[in-house]
């Protein structure tokens, strides 16, 4: 979303001011952080209101660069979102204090909720190795691949500094050893996530083994061929991730 400038009505002061949006429906967000960085030097921070609006005055004598960015926590809330949260996002806006001329930053926030299904790894039958890279070559369309949903999750950890989230594996019916392999499937990410400097104390991990099933037995028993059914069981064989608070703190 654009930067926008207009001449201040005020002689002693120059507005920078915005509203930030929920993505999903429009609606105000409200307690989102938003930053306010001089190249002076100084720093300033502001928390939106009920209608997601925020407004920082700066004296017009102040003549300095400017970048003005925003971040999410456990109190970042909408009407209809008030207990899953927003992710930040690297969307930004910049300009200089130069005199009357005031401005204007809008945000897009997306809500956390149902965020477990985009970053979503498939399994190989009986095996560690995810099948992402090969599903996405039959159906680019609905499946991303495995260096894609990793640095989905990796950029989503990075953004949000203080976002500790769980890595959930689970096993299908068909395969053996259930229990550790849903564990060992779901440290599997979250040692990727380590190596690329993610803090492991943000990371919680665990196997579900084949007790939540994504796809019940009665639909896959439904099935009419065996690759029917095997595809039904690999949506089974899967590591998803939740958000577990907005605490974290180096």
């Amino acid at each position: 979303m654009g930067l926008n400038f207009h001449l201040s009505s005020q002689v002693n002061f120059v507005s920078i001011s915005g509203n930030v949006v929920s993505s999903y429906n429009n609606e105000y967000v409200a307690n989102a952080k938003v930053h306010l960085r001089l190249t002076s030097g100084l720093n300033y921070e502001l928390i939106t209101d009920s209608i997601g609006h925020y407004e920082f005055k700066i004296k017009n004598d102040t003549l300095s660069d400017f970048e003005i960015t925003i971040a999410t926590d456990r109190i970042t809330t909408s009407k209809s979102n008030k207990k899953s949260g927003f992710l930040a996002t690297k969307d930004f806006g910049k300009g200089k204090l130069n005199g009357n001329i005031s401005f204007v930053k809008n945000f897009e926030l997306q809500e956390a909720k149902g965020c477990g299904l985009v970053f979503t790894v498939l399994f190989y039958k009986n095996s560690i190795i995810s099948c992402n890279d090969s599903l996405h070559l039959k159906d680019s369309i609905y499946y991303d691949t495995f260096d894609d949903v990793c640095n989905l999750l990796y950029n989503s950890l990075k953004e949000n500094p203080t976002m500790i989230i769980e890595l959930q594996g689970h096993s299908s019916r068909q395969e053996k050893n259930y229990e550790e392999l849903s564990l060992y499937r779901a440290h599997l990410i979250k040692e990727i996530l380590v190596a690329k400097g993610i803090n492991r104390r943000r990371i919680e991990t665990k196997g579900w083994g084949n007790r939540k099933l994504f796809v019940k037995d009665e639909v896959i028993k439904k099935a009419k061929t065996n690759e029917e059914k095997n595809a039904l069981h690999t949506k089974n064989q899967r590591v998803v991730f939740r958000i577990l608070n907005w605490d974290f703190k180096e």
